[in-house]
């Protein structure tokens, strides 16, 4: 099974590469796209790609977890909980302007983009290396982090497309009245 993990993610991997370089192509070829220094242009297949890779990469781990310990499904869901909160505030904090034309977003960088990105690779190795030092406590703060990763992902990429679909529609009536 971790064979077939890894493999998956350097799939994934591989696409998010090309998409990042369709996003990076666009915004080059597309004079309309404005970039300031701390913005950049990302496709909406890119966007749909990360929360693929968090469940590829933390899925078999928490299904394992739960697996020896069900109990952790609550502690799981509480971290997802707040994994939703901070998903919706990354997505509110970093969105700038979608791009109907090219299927994109632009986004702000952000710290926090960095530090989910670090958090993600810390819990892969320590879970996939079994790092962790025995009892409870410990792999009860890894079930946490692992539904908080997992849902803060998907819930910031739904909130993107939210916003992306709703300017969408209001720039397609601002055209219409434009007429």
């Amino acid at each position: 099974m971790e064979t077939y993990s890894t493999i998956l993610v350097l799939v994934i991997a591989v696409l998010l590469v090309r998409e990042l370089r369709a996003g990076n192509q666009v915004a080059q070829s597309d004079p309309s796209i404005l970039l300031e220094s701390d913005q950049r242009f990302r496709t909406l297949r890119m966007q749909a790609l990360e929360p693929v890779l968090a469940l590829v990469i933390i899925g078999s781990i928490l299904v394992s977890d739960l697996e020896r310990a069900p109990v952790h499904a609550v502690v799981a869901a509480v971290g997802g909980v707040a994994g939703y909160l901070f998903g919706w505030y990354r997505a509110r904090s970093t969105y700038v302007a979608s791009y109907p034309a090219h299927r994109g977003i632009v986004l702000r960088y952000s710290i926090e983009s960095f530090v989910a990105l670090g958090l993600l690779v810390v819990i892969k190795v320590v879970a996939e290396q079994d790092l962790l030092p025995d009892g409870e406590i410990f792999r009860s703060i890894v079930a946490a982090l692992l539904g908080f990763i997992v849902v803060e992902s998907i819930a910031r990429v739904v909130t993107l497309v939210r916003f992306y679909r709703r300017d969408t529609v209001t720039a397609k009536v601002a055209d219409e009245v434009a007429e």
